[in-house]
């Protein structure tokens, strides 16, 4: 009888726990205080306990061991659900653990909308909206009846659970108000919304083309820009796209409509973006650039003159941006050569 008791008494307190999924710091702070709240408020004399992870994204060689042991020893799953970690691959992925594990999975959506879950692997799953207390009092209700506590009356459960909501609330309230001010970045709005994929090794050369009206400067900037291409193949890149290569004169360029559809496209889909810019003028390069930083592209800017306001000490502040001054143009080809793919690993000029 006595080992029967003892494997009963582990299997109640295998079932005794909560496990709190966040990612970012404003989900981390509202999981803590939910863990708090829940512990010494709604559960006390349970013995329940709420599982909090200290880091997010554990790294380390046993990270998946301690989640895979905590899990283990959970019955519920809370997802605390942000505008910044909709799209956390993290919150997913600990949610594939709570399902492989059996873990009821409880999505708590704190200032985001039940569309947000619309194209996510949670899509479906029954979730719980913060701002609405009644919703979050029959969340602790359920659990309430999940863990198979009873201590408590129904009612007596709801007036702790609507006290500890007031509560919480109030102690979360600076998160809420920095939530509230967020938006959500929606990807589909980065033109071209059907390129998702980026090429590997493969670089757009942007150039002031229509800007520059002599023809000679033009037809020498061209054939420097064939000799790059060849440079460029030399230290690794497989696809490279330059249209001023493609255009003998100054006088052939594209309408603006079509050049804006090839060349963003174009732009979105290579990793890596070389800039030529040997006047300081008005230009649809500026553009690219800003459309490449946008990206987070691997970008190096070779300039003469020198550069706009902004981007005159661009490589010191953005990572994956480098700029380097030239005096000639067979410098490029020189550095380039000297420097490999190195060069568009973000390192600025001195």
């Amino acid at each position: 009888m006595a080992t029967s008791n003892n494997r009963s008494s582990r299997s109640n307190s295998k079932k005794n726990k909560i496990f709190i999924s966040w990612s970012g710091a404003n989900s981390k702070e509202i999981a803590k205080a939910l863990k708090n709240k829940l512990e010494k408020n709604v559960f006390s004399g349970t013995g329940l306990e709420c599982f909090v992870s200290d880091e997010d994204i554990v790294s380390g060689t046993d990270w998946w061991n301690k989640i895979n042991k905590e899990l283990k020893s959970c019955k519920i799953g809370i997802l605390c659900i942000t505008k910044e970690n909709i799209n956390a691959p993290w919150i997913y992925y600990e949610a594939g653990a709570m399902i492989a594990q059996s873990v009821q999975t409880i999505p708590l959506l704190v200032s985001c909308d039940f569309n947000a879950l619309k194209d996510t692997p949670l899509n479906g799953k029954q979730a719980v909206n913060f701002y609405d207390q009644a919703k979050f009092i029959k969340m602790i209700h359920d659990i309430y009846k999940k863990m198979e506590y009873n201590l408590l009356q129904e009612k007596q459960i709801e007036t702790i659970a609507k006290a500890t909501y007031n509560e919480l609330k109030v102690e979360v309230e600076p998160v809420l108000k920095r939530l509230k001010d967020l938006r959500v970045f929606n990807a589909k709005y980065v033109y071209p919304s059907s390129v998702t994929t980026i090429k590997r090794n493969s670089i757009y050369i942007s150039v002031p083309m229509a800007s520059i009206q002599k023809d000679l400067e033009y037809s020498e900037l061209r054939e420097f820009l064939i000799d790059l291409k060849q440079t460029l193949k030399k230290v690794g890149f497989k696809d490279i796209y330059c249209p001023m290569i493609d255009k003998e004169d100054k006088d052939h360029f594209d309408g603006k409509t079509k050049a804006i559809k090839e060349n963003f496209t174009i732009l979105k889909q290579v990793d890596s973006i070389l800039v030529v810019y040997p006047k300081k003028l008005p230009s649809s390069t500026l553009v690219e650039i800003g459309y490449g930083i946008a990206l987070s592209k691997k970008m190096v800017i070779f300039y003469s003159d020198g550069l706009p306001y902004m981007l005159e000490r661009v490589g010191n502040y953005i990572q994956n941006v480098s700029t380097y001054h030239f005096k000639s143009l067979n410098e490029i080809s020189g550095i380039i050569e000297k420097n490999g793919m190195v060069l568009f690993e973000g390192e600025p000029e001195e």
